[in-house]
């Protein structure tokens, strides 16, 4: 009797530990796009280098954790000259990366809400970040857009002709998380 209940312990244990299963982002299928604005010009840069990995409940296939990394260098606005002041604007060798991570995700219908903590700059804030679910052929695909205020990590504006940048940048992205 004795070995039977500690048997149906061990295996209701290994069910429950196998319920979750860690997935990574298909970093040639995922992005992260910027928008800039200056009152002369406006332009975007992407990192088509992102990489990450989620944990997804094999019993529901929900993503119950999710963490997210992008290289600031791998931002590429097709203006070497741009990025390179960019480097030096985020202070790229002293914060060389950009991450999100969340564990408090709300699923309703065919959106997915992110609540979790951004680092850029060497400041990490709470972001909630919504996204338009779907499944395809490569696996579960999270797409949308979000805000945010570079001065809200610490970061002074560049400008142009004695003109600052916008404070505000639009980020929109594509994420997928490989089957």
């Amino acid at each position: 009797m004795q070995l039977r209940i500690s048997l149906f312990i061990f295996l209701t244990h290994l069910s429950l530990i196998g319920q979750e299963v860690r997935k990574d982002v298909n970093d040639q299928s995922s992005f992260i796009q910027y928008e800039g604005k200056h009152l002369l010009h406006d332009w975007d840069g992407i990192n088509q280098k992102v990489k990450g990995i989620a944990v997804v409940d094999e019993a529901t296939d929900e993503i119950v954790k999710i963490a997210l990394l992008a290289n600031v260098r791998d931002f590429d606005s097709n203006n070497s000259s741009r990025d390179a002041h960019a480097l030096e604007v985020l202070e790229a060798l002293q914060y060389p990366e950009i991450k999100f991570y969340s564990d408090e995700i709300k699923y309703n219908s065919k959106t997915v809400r992110f609540s979790g903590s951004l680092e850029f700059h060497g400041i990490s804030i709470t972001q909630s970040i919504e996204a338009d679910l779907s499944k395809t052929e490569l696996g579960t695909e999270l797409l949308g857009e979000f805000q945010l205020i570079p001065s809200d990590f610490g970061i002074e504006l560049p400008s142009f002709l004695s003109v600052k940048m916008k404070d505000l940048l639009r980020i929109n992205y594509r994420i997928v998380i490989d089957k």
